[in-house]
Formats: C-alpha cells, structure tokens, sequence
C-alpha cells in the first residue's frame, strides 16, 4: 500500500503462526481470499548462465503468459516483466535482452515451480480494514528429482504503531520466520547464483583467484549494462567501444597473473571486436569476447601464481613492473631505436593498469603510484611512431599542392616524435624519482627470533677453564 509499512518474513513451509490476531497486534480478524495455485516452468541454458548472474526466465503454465525476473539488472531492464498475452515462442523483446547473458547457449526447461498463493484481509476493530497479508508456499522441482520447498509472507499495513509492527514481528519470529528486507531469488534460494550476488572488499590476504576473479567480473557486468543500454535504448554502441579498449588495458595489466596462451586468445578477441563495423551488440565478435570475459569471472586461468596470497603477489609483480620501467626508462635516448621506445611504453602501460586494479587492495598507496605512472605513459604515447603505410597516400589523383601538402603532414609528424622523444629524456630524471619514491615493496615479516630452550640438561664436563687471550689494540691514529 502506498505509504504504508510493508512486512516481509521467510518462513518455513510447515510453520503456524500463533498470536497473529489480539490487541497487541491490532489484527481483530483475518478473511481469507480463494487460494490460488499456479505453476511456472523455468527456461535456462545446461549451465544455468541465467540464473548464475540473477536472471529468471518463466513460463506461466496455466496462462502461457512469459515472465523475466532481473531484480539486479535495474535500469536498464525491469525488476519483472510479464508478456501480455499467452505466446508459445519467446517473444522478440525478451529474447533481444538474453542474448548476452545466454551468449549462443540452447534455452530449455530446467525447473518446475508450484506456488500456493493465500491472501487475507486483515480487520481492526469495529471491522475498519487494518491491512493484507499475501502467503506464498513455493515447491521447486528439477529433472533429477530434487524438490526445495520455501515461503514468503508479505504484510502491507498502512499506518501501524510502533508497537504493533513489533507485536506482528514476534508473532512471525516465534513461528520460525525471519525479518528480511526483499524475498532472495529463485537462483539464489538453489545456490545457482554464483555472479548475481556483488562481492565484498576485496582483501590482501585473499587467494588470488578471488582478486582476478573480482576484476573481471566487475568488467563483465559494465559490459553487460552497456549492452543492455544500446538494446533497450538509441542502439549506440560508444559505451561498448570504449569497453572493449578498457578490457585490452586490463588484460595487460593481468597479464604477469594470467597464462600466456589465455591472454594472447582474450588480446586477439578483443582486437577482432574493436574492428567491426557494425552496431557491436549485434555481431559475433562480441559475444565471443564476453564469453572469454566471463570465463574470466567464473574460472580464471591463473599461471603459477595460483593459489597464492593476494597481497605479496601484486606487491612482487608491480615491483618488478615498476623496476623494469624505470631501467628501461632511464637508458632511452632520442636517438635510440623505435623498438626500444614501444617497449618502454608497454611495460609502463602494463604497470599502470596492475596498479589502477590494486587500488582495492593497496588503497592510497596503489593510488599514488598510479598518479606518478599517468603522466609517464602520456609522455610516451608521443614518442611513438605511428606506421608508415597508415601515413602513405596514393599519390597518383592528387594534384601538386595536395602532394606538397601531404609531404609537409608527414615531415610535421616524424618531427613532432622527435620532439617528443628529447622532452622525454629531459624530463624523465624527475619522474623517475617520484615513481621510485611510490614503489610498492613486498613486506617482509621481521620477527625477533625467541630463543628455543634445550630439550635436554646440559652435561657438565671438568675441562679446565680455557683462558681469554689478550689481543693487542690497534694503534691510535695518529700515534708514534
């Protein structure tokens, strides 16, 4: 009821509610309504993708009807959407906003759901109405004969006491019942959603697998909201663009984490996707790099790193990161070979992106060696040069200013790389020695060492005394 207190419990499927009606409570009478019974039957993939990241897919047995259940995914989608009417195929809406998240997967039916809904009247006295109170038994069925059984029991009250809420809420609680804020979904309820739920802070003395786990789950869901955005909105795909460039600097900034072979695979996807012409939600390409993306969320494939703690890994590789750019960094000359300058660059866009992500884990001290690295790589994306048959032009249709004219381009950027190459070795010293100064070391335990006592006497031997021998002193400086 608009206004009004709204009261949800979970509540075991055989519990009995006692003391529900009284002056404590308000509750004078409760009329029941005819119960209603219906059965829906839920469509996913074998591998339930969409119930792993919060997305329920239904069809209404009895009325035909469609329903999509997205509660974690609003906007741009609606926390429940229903069809209006009875369709034997899903229809076109719907299916356009599966699409990313079943990425190529066969839907079919997987779960069975009865529901029992039971609805009461709720009198005060005098018979003034006092509120409703809806009941919900749901018994869920799979394949492999398995049943989960639960209940929901919401109250909408429109204007109750202190004092009766609480009344009301120890009337459930002694049944059973506990107080929640909003019913858990159906997929968590069955322990399938493992990538719906958001995760905690992420700590130093978690497994690395949790941190690289994390990072691209978080990515995947951008993508996934940017996706559903273009779909659901004017079909621009710049969000997804620009998503596609941000999962290329993670890559490399993860790449010490990840093996080699996966990197390479995720790098050559993501590069295939960046060159489509097309609106990017419609085409393959894409939906090949979410599935790497979330292989990445549910699996990573992590080298020999895996296992280990977070906290000294990230620690070791951005040192080592940040070591190898400032000796790569320090020996750059204007002169020197344009190899050596896209490696420099490399190297230091890969430190940057490892230490934008170890922000969580690191805090400040991750945030000012990010803020020492920026201005470093923005200096070295000038210094490269950009390739020559990007800047060659058929020459033969142009006239001879236009030819002049496009000499005079080509002149301008080569000099202009120069340039930027001896302000880079002018400047380097200086940032060289704030990004030393912001390294982030492994901390290395110092303990005092406790002196062990002996596990046995020891034996007392009668070997005289050994006499201290007298060593001469070193003459004083300056003594004859």
């Amino acid at each position: 009821m608009p206004g009004g207190e709204v009261l949800r419990f979970d509540l075991p499927p055989t519990a009995a509610v006692a003391n529900l009606t009284g002056a404590a409570t308000g509750i004078r009478r409760m009329v029941a309504r005819p119960p209603a019974e219906s059965t829906a039957t839920v469509i996913d993939t074998a591998d339930h993708r969409l119930l792993d990241w919060g997305i329920e897919l239904s069809r209404i047995v009895e009325t035909g009807q469609w329903v999509l259940r997205a509660p974690g995914w609003v906007p741009p989608l609606q926390a429940e959407t229903v069809s209006p009417q009875a369709e034997d195929e899903l229809p076109p809406e719907l299916a356009d906003v599966l699409v990313p998240f079943r990425r190529g997967g066969i839907l079919g039916p997987k779960l069975k759901v009865e529901t029992l809904r039971r609805r009461f009247s709720l009198a005060g006295d005098d018979g003034v109405p006092f509120g409703e109170l809806t009941d919900e038994r749901h018994r869920v069925l799979s394949h492999a004969g398995q049943v989960t059984s639960y209940r929901d029991v919401t109250l909408r009250i429109p204007a109750p006491s202190v004092d009766q809420v609480q009344a009301i809420t120890a009337a459930f609680v002694a049944a059973g019942g506990t107080v929640v804020d909003g019913f858990a979904t159906l997929a968590s309820r069955l322990g399938l959603a493992h990538q719906s739920q958001r995760r905690s802070a992420l700590s130093a003395r978690a497994p690395i697998e949790e941190f690289v786990a994390a990072q691209f789950e978080s990515r995947w869901r951008r993508l996934l909201l940017a996706d559903l955005a273009a779909r659901t909105g004017s079909g621009d795909d710049a969000a997804l663009r620009e998503g596609v460039q941000a999962v290329g600097v993670e890559l490399a900034g993860l790449e010490p984490l990840l093996q080699s072979a996966w990197v390479h695979e995720a790098e050559q996807r993501a590069a295939t996707a960046a060159e489509s012409t097309r609106p990017l939600q419609h085409t393959v390409r894409w939906l090949r790099l979410l599935d790497v993306v979330a292989q990445g969320a549910t699996a990573p494939p992590l080298g020999p790193v895996a296992g280990r703690i977070t906290g000294p890994v990230l620690a070791q590789e951005l040192e080592a990161l940040v070591q190898t750019v400032l000796d790569q960094c320090r020996t750059l000359a204007p002169y020197s070979d344009d190899a050596r300058w896209v490696r420099a660059r490399q190297v230091t866009a890969r430190a940057l992106a490892l230490s934008t992500l170890a922000r969580d884990v690191f805090g400040k001290p991750a945030k000012q060696l990010r803020r020492c690295l920026e201005p470093v790589v923005d200096a070295l994306s000038g210094t490269i040069r950009p390739d020559p048959a990007s800047l060659t032009r058929d020459l033969h249709n142009l006239s001879t200013a236009e030819v002049f004219e496009a000499g005079r381009a080509y002149e301008r950027t080569v000099l202009t790389v120069d340039y930027e190459r001896q302000n880079f070795v002018r400047d380097w010293p200086a940032w060289g020695e704030r990004v030393r100064a912001r390294m982030i070391r492994p901390r290395v335990p110092h303990v005092r060492p406790t002196p062990v006592e002996p596990l046995v006497e020891p034996v007392e031997t009668h070997d005289p005394p050994v006499e201290p021998v007298e060593t001469p002193e070193p003459p004083q400086r300056g003594a004859r």
